[in-house]
């Protein structure tokens, strides 16, 4: 009887530790993803992580509209296009920020870049803001 408790104990613990640590590092494969797929120009599945009522969508030009978790729209033209990983103000309360850079001549970009802000809520993504 005082093995089967000691037992039961024991695999309780384990079982706890394993559901702390898969919370603990679930942010972090979120985030990598989430950040894979956007960087790779996969859209859709990027879409399909977003919480409500942020979003992403391509149009028929190829350029990326983005929906804030406001409700605020923003085009990102193509030429634009991939983001990737960094940019953002150190002192942003989001999770992490993606970049869009876009052409640039002599190592000067041509147009602003595109910054997405993002955070996880509740295991999906949500658009902060978008600067431009």
């Amino acid at each position: 009887m005082k093995f089967k408790k000691l037992a039961l104990a024991t695999s309780l613990i384990i079982i706890a530790v394993l559901l702390a640590t898969w919370f603990v590092h679930r942010p972090k494969k979120i985030t990598q993803e989430f950040a894979s797929h956007l960087s790779q120009d996969r859209y859709e599945q990027c879409a399909e992580m977003l919480q409500a009522p942020s979003s992403m969508e391509v149009s028929p030009t190829g350029d990326l509209v983005l929906v804030d978790h406001a409700g605020n729209s923003i085009t990102v033209l193509k030429e634009k296009l991939p983001f990737k990983v960094g940019g953002g103000r150190a002192d942003d309360p989001s999770d992490f920020a993606m970049t869009a850079l876009g052409e640039s001549s002599n190592g000067i970009l041509d147009t602003p870049a595109v910054i997405l802000y993002l955070s996880i809520d509740g295991g999906k993504i949500r658009i902060d803001r978008v600067d431009s």
